[in-house]
């Protein structure tokens, strides 16, 4: 079995020739250059040799010049087997110097095989035809031996050069490891800032220095406003892309020497040194540096061909004391970001005191708000609905929190919390039960057989994926009729996305479930939406209602939502209503519906009942 010498780097290109020879009766040894090719055919030469041209250490040039003057060697054939892109001087080149063929990669396996027969029978033919040399005289020996010493001397001094080279790469690779270690401890992969963990240890080193040299420092904690929407409805692809410019950005906008960190999704941190020795002075300056980021993160970002508009909140936190820890100092300025969230956002604070109160405030009645979920904490007051002989025909259901520490709770201290931590949806599921709960058991009386009941629906509810299968849950699970049960929806609700709120209304309208459009004539201009939307009411917002004879043109716009709503063929009710004089307007003015305190307050059910009987 003949034995083949193959020389390349290229692990794929090894294989794939390992796999063909192999295939083909031939036994295969491989080298990875011309160095380890020479030492391997010193040992044991081949029957043929095929080798690649470029390759680290020794290349096919070389190996071929090598190959060609070993006595030992040079008689044994020498493909050249090299990539496409070889220019014609190399075929020239590699024929000069003595290869015995020159085969392109990547060759057809039977192009390449016929190649390598050609060479085969080549030097058949050529042993047949060349006459033995005579044996050589003493001086010939000698100059044979002086070779042999001096190649033996050339294969140590390759085999050094091999493993210099291998210790050259070892160390680079070690320390290129280190370095990825490195940066993978303590920068952040998608923006290249420091991280978490190095922004800490830098910020320790910057409260230990301001308090050495008296002098302010300030941390500025960034968050990018509205990033999840933008993050949820364009995809992570362009927020990754967001948060890369918005790191550039940042970096832009401070001195050398001060740090920018990304602290985790959409939060920047930025450490302002050696500020000033006065407080003010110190205050003022990290006010123009956040002024500064403010603008800079308000200036539009080009995303996927178009120009995306976005801004920061920033906190701001002093310092100049050792005695405060670097977790304190986030924390502070953290805090004052969230108070910079509420004030309207794009804009700067700084930390206060009073500040951290309201915050651990909040966050012990979010934590409260879950309990009250757990523990079924909540019920439901009424209002009366009536029609214009003041009697009642429906009620609107409100939501009220009965904490067992701080008695009943308005929903106006925690509707806003429980939209901003997501609790209003199952909140607004407990109310939607409740309400068709106490539906069924009106139905069991004449006299509240017929009444409707309101409920209000929350835009977070609303836009759930399975909003339309959690009411008619409700109202199946209860066997109610679903023309008692109506919802309230805004206007800025449906105007997020007409074709989706149409298809949910028009789902659940189909199933009996009425809808009512509250605070209706302060949103958007819908006008030209009601034909489409399936609504049975309207609901004259009462910020109309109560200034009707306060400006004549209030009193106008209540009168033409009366007469649209009567030409849409669309019930009507005022809500707000707190006088007779309001009552007696909206009633000559055609208003046929009314809700508000001069009919009753939001009452619990025992009362409003019993309001029913006198």
């Amino acid at each position: 079995m003949k034995q083949i010498l193959l020389v390349d780097d290229n692990e794929d290109n090894l294989y794939y020739l390992e796999t063909l020879l192999g295939g083909h009766g031939y036994q295969t040894i491989t080298a990875r250059h011309g160095a380890e090719a020479l030492v391997k055919a010193r040992k044991r030469a081949p029957d043929i040799l095929i080798s690649d041209l470029l390759m680290p250490v020794m290349d096919g040039y070389t190996l071929l010049r090598h190959w060609k003057h070993d006595p030992a060697l040079s008689g044994i054939p020498f493909i050249v087997y090299t990539a496409t892109y070889t220019e014609p001087e190399d075929e020239e080149l590699a024929v000069s110097l003595g290869a015995d063929a020159f085969v392109l990669k990547p060759a057809e396996p039977d192009v390449f095989m016929s190649k390598l027969h050609a060479v085969e029978k080549r030097v058949v033919e050529d042993c047949l035809n060349t006459p033995a040399q005579p044996a050589g005289d003493q001086q010939e020996l000698l100059k044979v031996y002086s070779e042999t010493l001096i190649r033996k001397l050339e294969e140590k001094m390759l085999q050094l050069e091999e493993a210099n080279r291998e210790l050259q790469l070892d160390i680079a690779r070690r320390k290129e490891a280190e370095d990825k270690i490195e940066q993978l401890a303590f920068y952040d992969p998608l923006t290249g800032l420091p991280n978490r963990r190095l922004m800490q240890d830098r910020l320790q080193h910057s409260i230990a220095a301001s308090s050495r040299l008296q002098r302010y420092g300030a941390l500025l904690f960034i968050d990018l406003d509205d990033f999840k929407t933008l993050n949820d409805t364009r995809g992570h692809n362009v927020g990754d892309k967001l948060l890369m410019m918005a790191a550039q950005r940042l970096d832009g906008c401070v001195r050398e020497g001060d740090t920018v960190a990304r602290f985790g999704g959409d939060e920047f941190v930025v450490i302002l040194e050696a500020l000033s020795e006065h407080v003010d002075q110190a205050a003022t300056r990290a006010e123009v540096a956040g002024e500064k980021i403010l603008r800079a993160m308000s200036q539009p970002y080009p995303l996927q061909g178009e120009d995306y508009h976005g801004s920061a909140s920033v906190g701001v936190s002093l310092f100049c004391d050792r005695d405060i820890s670097a977790e304190e100092l986030i924390r502070r300025a953290d805090t004052a970001m969230y108070q910079a969230k509420r004030s309207g956002r794009n804009t700067l604070y700084f930390y206060d005191p009073a500040m951290q109160a309201a915050l651990e405030a909040r966050l012990q009645m979010e934590t409260d708000l879950r309990r009250a979920l757990e523990e079924k904490q909540f019920c439901l007051y009424y209002q009366s609905q009536v029609d214009s002989d003041v009697n009642v025909i429906g009620a609107e259901a409100l939501i009220r929190w009965i904490s067992p520490q701080k008695g009943l709770i308005s929903p106006g201290d925690f509707i806003s919390l429980a939209e901003e931590t997501g609790l209003i949806v199952p909140i607004g599921n407990w109310v939607l039960n409740a309400a068709c709960r106490k539906l069924k058991i009106w139905e069991n009386s004449a006299q509240t057989a017929g009444l409707q009941l309101a409920v209000n629906v929350s835009a977070r509810q609303f836009h759930q994926d399975d909003f339309v299968d959690q009411v008619l849950n409700a109202v199946n699970s209860n066997r109610i009729r679903p023309d008692r049960l109506k919802l309230e929806l805004t206007e800025s609700l449906i105007m997020d996305n007409v074709d989706s709120a149409v298809e949910k209304m028009n789902a659940l309208g189909d199933a009996g479930v009425r809808f009512s459009m509250d605070d209706f004539g302060t949103g958007y201009s819908s006008l030209s939406y009601l034909t489409q939307l399936p609504l049975h009411q309207l609901k004259i917002d009462q910020s109309f209602v109560h200034k009707m004879h306060d400006k004549p043109v209030n009193a106008v716009i209540v009168q033409t939502i009366i007469g649209m709503a009567g030409n849409l063929d669309i019930e009507v009710i005022a809500e707000g209503v707190e006088t007779h004089k309001q009552f007696q307007f909206l009633k000559d003015h055609g208003c046929p519906l009314f809700q508000g305190f001069h009919f009753g307050k939001p009452v619990p059910e025992t009362a409003f009942e019993k309001a029913l009987n006198k």
